[in-house]
């Protein structure tokens, strides 16, 4: 797994790199054609390198995102359901519908109610095991 991080960092410090040439090419090819706007037509080759370089980047980005998504998925219980952040001790906590694409934000998740989730289920950290109770807005929502 280790071996996974490493290739990973490396494809996302390559992928953070072109988007920095990309900002930096960025400024001379945005003032070239905003002087040329309405007195001459734009070159067809530098209007076509320009989207290129947006178009590779833009898939590039897609592609890894798609790569994080189905990482984060895995983590996840078949059901989606996980217990909210910051519940109380000794209560039971309230379980939220994270949904077939949740929204992974710092060590939490976000709910399809916006509710903080930890990422796991199961045992809480009193050491028992117990179905949560679901949260009322994330019954109603699909």
């Amino acid at each position: 797994m280790a071996g996974a991080v490493l290739i990973d960092a490396e494809e996302d410090r390559r992928l953070l790199e072109r988007i920095r040439d990309l900002h930096a090419s960025l400024v001379p090819d945005l003032a070239w054609l905003a002087r040329t706007v309405g007195e001459e037509p734009p070159r067809p080759d530098i209007l076509r390198d320009l989207g290129e370089r947006l178009a590779d980047l833009g898939a590039d980005l897609i592609t890894r995102a798609d790569e994080l998504d189905a990482q984060v998925r895995a983590s996840l219980p078949d059901h989606g359901w996980l217990p909210e952040a910051g519940a109380r001790r000794r209560a039971l906590a309230v379980a939220h519908q994270v949904g077939p694409h949740p929204l992974r934000c710092g060590p939490i998740f976000l709910a399809v109610c916006g509710a903080a989730c930890f990422p796991f289920y199961g045992t809480d950290p009193t050491g028992r095991t117990a179905r949560h109770e679901r949260c009322e807005k994330c019954l109603h929502v699909r």
